[in-house]
């Protein structure tokens, strides 16, 4: 019985765990986008640059958690992690465009990366 309950107080820290973890992701994922339009909106490149960064370290996260304990089905489970992959390589995209101040490529791929952060909302929070 006792071995029961701590394995219950262990799942339920451990998912409070994520539970931050995810929050503070979608928040530093917000930052960098908010940061990019900024950086789009007022032709500021480091802006842009910086909300690349900061969505670089967020979309990184998601390769260390599991994301099991927030996504019941396993087919969105593997959708989700492609998802990943694509976002990593828009932002890629849209840094070497940005580097390369072609910012008619990096709006384009700004929105890739809007369409990826999109498509894995759809999944995990059904809409």
């Amino acid at each position: 019985m006792k071995k029961m309950v701590l394995a219950l107080a262990a799942s339920s820290v451990l998912a409070l765990a994520n539970e931050t973890t995810i929050n503070e992701t979608m928040s530093l994922m917000t930052q960098g986008v908010n940061q990019i339009q900024t950086g789009f909106v007022y032709s500021k490149k480091e802006d842009v640059v910086s909300g690349i960064k900061i969505l670089e370290s967020a979309n990184a996260i998601f390769t260390k958690v599991d994301v099991s304990t927030f996504i019941a089905n396993n087919n969105k489970i593997q959708v989700t992690k492609n998802i990943n992959k694509n976002l990593t390589a828009n932002l890629k995209l849209l840094n070497k465009a940005v580097a390369e101040e072609n910012y008619t490529d990096a709006t384009k791929h700004y929105g890739e990366v809007m369409a990826s952060c999109i498509a894995c909302h759809r999944i995990v929070r059904g809409y």
